[in-house]
């Protein structure tokens, strides 16, 4: 038992002299322990007094004193062995080339060099590329799971339960990430390829990748970034493709018929076109565009505050006439008719376009007001500006 505040003795070339193992131990002493039963392990017999060079793909040429380099446990009591020996067996039967893993098992890779050297396998040793670790967004130290639950981000690929605990941690599938961002988004946590590109596809990154551009420090995750690189591919997808991903939620959410001309084709691709530029992932389609999908019941009451006047009840009231009277209802008429109205009331358009836009959409801001409303068409703009008309006033 180790007294608190000692540190544990490393089982070495010193210290092994003074253990109870076959080389303290006399021949007969060891076999009669076996037949008793006496449980034991197998471990690596570290040289002393020896350099131990070998070459890392990202940091060079890489030497340890053998006196650094404890005696692993090859072989455990139960007979299974250790990942130490484990995964060399492992990597020479799959006849690997390069093994590449986090930074944290470069202490153990002169035992491994040594593991190889002395089962006779070095000449069919993969090489070596030792990964800088991913760091947390603030702080200190590596990153886990236990941050992402903190700030609010997936840390696994896909949403993940602890079999013992019951515990629960969010995916970036489940978050809405796309694969390709996703991808992208880790080839850069201590990559880069030397220029400002920034957005590859996978057989970009096959042909551009290096090892000579991985860095040695630990790599900052940045969630921000996450977000930023899924919406880029967000804004690669054609409108065609996330209107028929979105219809059958439009229908689901908001209870449409098959006939409902918000779930048709033209409607979708012309509302995604609003949209994408305003969001970062396929989900926020629905929850930043819902009043292109569902007349509002609630206006934004900080704007209504600040812009309305009982006074301006008339100009709404002719400019929904003007509207109804139009007969082609298109961007460049519906701006026409707002501004000239305007002018003919002496009101600057200013001093109602945000009003208007919260009376047919609820909110004070969002995608383009005048798209929007030759989105919604006549009858639908007519329809929202007498509701809101009537609650108002």
């Amino acid at each position: 038992m180790i007294a608190a505040g000692n540190v544990a003795p490393q089982y070495n070339h010193e210290t092994r002299k003074t253990m109870s193992n076959s080389l303290t131990l006399s021949a007969k002493e060891v076999d009669d322990k076996i037949a008793a039963g006496v449980p034991y392990v197998i471990r690596l017999m570290v040289p002393s007094g020896e350099e131990i060079t070998f070459t890392d793909l990202i940091r060079g040429e890489v030497t340890v004193n053998s006196s650094l380099v404890d005696d692993k446990v090859l072989l455990k009591s139960d007979g299974m062995p250790t990942y130490h020996l484990a995964h060399i067996v492992d990597d020479v039967l799959m006849e690997i080339t390069h093994a590449i893993r986090g930074e944290e098992w470069l202490p153990s890779a002169p035992a491994h060099i040594l593991i190889y050297r002395f089962l006779g396998w070095e000449s069919s040793m993969p090489q070596y590329a030792h990964l800088p670790l991913l760091l947390k967004p603030d702080g200190n130290g590596k990153l886990s799971k236990r941050d992402g639950d903190r700030l609010g981000f997936p840390v696994f690929p896909l949403d993940w339960q602890d079999p013992v605990t019951g515990e629960k941690s969010s995916g970036y599938r489940e978050r809405g990430y796309y694969p390709e961002a996703f991808v992208n988004m880790l080839a850069f946590l201590g990559w880069n390829p030397g220029t400002e590109q920034e957005l590859f596809t996978m057989e970009e990154l096959i042909q551009h990748f290096s090892f000579e551009h991985v860095h040695k420090a630990g790599a900052r995750f940045d969630p921000e970034k996450a977000k930023w690189f899924n919406e880029q591919y967000l804004r690669m997808q054609t409108p065609e493709a996330l209107a028929n991903r979105l219809r059958p939620v439009v229908k689901s959410k908001y209870n449409l018929g098959d006939d409902d001309i918000k779930i048709s084709s033209d409607y979708l691709v012309k509302a995604v076109t609003l949209l994408k530029d305003r969001v970062q992932f396929e989900s926020e389609l629905i929850e930043k565009g819902s009043y292109l999908f569902q007349a509002p019941d609630v206006y934004d009451e900080q704007v209504l505050a600040k812009k309305w006047k009982p006074e301006l009840a008339g100009f709404f009231n002719e400019l929904i006439e003007n509207l109804s009277s139009l007969a082609e209802f298109s961007s460049i008429t519906i701006d026409t008719v707002i501004k000239g109205t305007a002018a003919t009331s002496g009101i600057k358009p200013g001093e109602i376009m945000q009003l208007l836009r919260v009376f047919v959409s609820g909110q004070g801001a969002g995608v383009d007001l005048i798209g929007m409303l030759e989105l919604f068409g006549k009858n639908e703009v007519v329809d929202r500006l007498n509701k809101a008309l009537k609650k108002v006033n």
